[in-house]
């Protein structure tokens, strides 16, 4: 329930800020503006009671939130029975979030991405390559190089958790997934951080597996 209020609160977050405050108003019906009451907000069942629509007025409401409380529900079930560790887990809700605001609109919140970092930094301690990563996120903020800063910023983040073959892992996945899609969709421009948070999810679950002896 823990992980699922907080995936409930990721999914209010993408959707107001920076634009709108987090906290006034409360959370009401995007249609017909009826303020929501607690038995509306109980994180995955109100959505199945209520079938997925606005108990007020009917309107569909995105199984997208569902789905975004489900997974973080299930991410900290792994965290409470030690699969993950405290900075995995916020890497994974980092991971979470920053996917989100680039599908939206292909925007990086750099304050959320600030806030996220500085905690890894306090579990795990600055890294020669995580400072690299950052440092390129610069140049690529001041210089046009094909890259986005936000794409280097999130890496950046990872390698405090990560060695450089897992890194190296999840940009070679990420950069076929990215291919892939590009062909199939034929666009020329996409959201790259899902790409590499999809990666990043592949070798953390191969991490796992690895030291329950699943894999070799």
């Amino acid at each position: 329930m823990l992980g699922a209020s907080f995936g409930s609160f990721i999914g209010l977050l993408v959707d107001r800020f920076p634009e709108k405050s987090i906290i006034y108003p409360q959370s009401h019906c995007d249609s017909c503006g009826q303020c929501l009451q607690v038995r509306d907000l109980i994180p995955i069942f109100s959505q199945l009671i209520n079938r997925f629509s606005c108990r007020f007025c009917g309107v569909s409401i995105p199984k997208s939130y569902a789905i975004i409380e489900i997974a973080l529900g299930l991410t900290f079930i792994l965290y409470g029975l030690d699969y993950l560790n405290l900075a995995q887990l916020l890497a994974l809700m980092l991971s979470l979030t920053l996917s989100l605001y680039d599908i939206k609109d292909q925007s990086f919140p750099v304050i959320i991405w600030l806030l996220a970092t500085a905690l890894l930094l306090t579990l795990s301690g600055i890294k020669t390559l995580a400072l690299i990563l950052f440092l390129l996120g610069i140049i690529a903020e001041l210089f046009d190089i094909g890259i986005g800063s936000g794409d280097f910023f999130y890496l950046s983040s990872l390698a405090l958790i990560l060695n450089w073959q897992s890194l190296l892992w999840i940009i070679q996945l990420a950069s076929l997934l990215g291919i892939l899609a590009c062909l199939l969709h034929k666009n020329k421009r996409i959201p790259f951080v899902p790409y590499l948070s999809l990666a990043y999810l592949v070798v953390q679950t191969v991490l796992i597996m690895t030291d329950l002896q699943i894999f070799p």
